[in-house]
């Protein structure tokens, strides 16, 4: 196993056994969670006040919560006030818990991208190395652009109009509550599905241009077939009952796809025709 550890291994040629593919796996996940542990032990106790010592750890739900829940809703003249509460007594450990995962997982993404592409580089060629990095770039911004999006807009948008919902059916003036580790555990999922939903417009633009499917399954009649199912994405993944988060992220998820089908196309079209060229001094040489 040692020896293994220090040898840089690379098969371009030759295929490897089954079992040298899943020591080297357990290794690079070993170093992956490693790096995890030590990046979330370095950001957790960052100091993020100036007033005495609060470190990011126990700052950073604050930060999420504090930005998409809204302190005061209006209805039909009447001004609710929100109030965060905790309905069991773990839920400050389970915060600090999630809250260390997810910083654990910002600070060593560097890493984990650093050993997933290692693994697979060397089952490419030259030129699908060079294509990885492009994708793989593109996947990473389409899925931050994702949570961006869902963390300005969907989410604000949401719980106010949640909230607001709910200030229609008490009908006097109360207090809205909102539990403090669902409204964290809500926030990082519905980021972390957007994220994951605005990866759709990617795989769409590598199929077509690979050739696998055909652009003409975006054009004409079947657009319409394409926003209701970026519709139905967004209503799972939205939790607004009022539909506005829906049409936010089916919106958006649609123009992307249409986006990425006609650039994917373009790409396709391009590829043929270099090919083409490469082709044409040979067949000139055969006639």
């Amino acid at each position: 196993m040692n020896d293994y550890r220090n040898k840089k291994i690379s098969y371009v040629d030759e295929e490897r056994p089954l079992k040298e593919h899943i020591i080297e796996l357990s290794i690079r996940l070993r170093r992956i969670f490693i790096a995890m542990l030590i990046s979330a032990g370095i950001l957790s106790f960052v100091p993020v006040s100036r007033e005495g010592y609060v470190p990011l750890i126990a700052y950073f739900p604050h930060i999420l919560i504090n930005h998409t829940l809204p302190r005061q809703i209006t209805w039909r003249g009447h001004v609710y006030n929100v109030a965060i509460t905790q309905h069991s007594p773990f839920a400050g450990f389970n915060l600090i818990i999630e809250s260390a995962i997810i910083l654990g997982l910002i600070g060593a993404s560097p890493i984990i991208v650093k050993e997933i592409y290692e693994y697979i580089v060397p089952a490419l060629y030259p030129h699908e190395k060079k294509a990885l990095k492009t994708l793989s770039g593109m996947a990473v911004l389409s899925f931050l652009g994702g949570i961006l999006f869902a963390y300005y807009i969907v989410i604000p948008w949401a719980f106010k109009i949640m909230f607001i919902t709910t200030a229609a059916i008490s009908g006097s003036k109360l207090i809205a509550f909102a539990d403090i580790e669902k409204l964290f555990d809500t926030i990082v999922l519905l980021s972390l599905a957007t994220g994951a939903s605005f990866e759709i417009p990617l795989i769409i633009y590598l199929l077509i241009s690979a050739g696998v499917i055909d652009d003409k399954y975006f054009k004409g009649e079947n657009l319409k077939y394409i926003l209701f199912a970026s519709m139905v994405v967004g209503a799972i993944i939205s939790p607004d009952p009022s539909g506005l988060g829906m049409v936010a992220i089916g919106s958006a998820m649609f123009g992307a796809i249409v986006l990425a089908a006609k650039m994917g196309a373009k790409a396709k079209k391009a590829r043929e025709l270099k090919r083409e060229k490469e082709l044409a001094p040979q067949l000139s040489l055969e006639n």
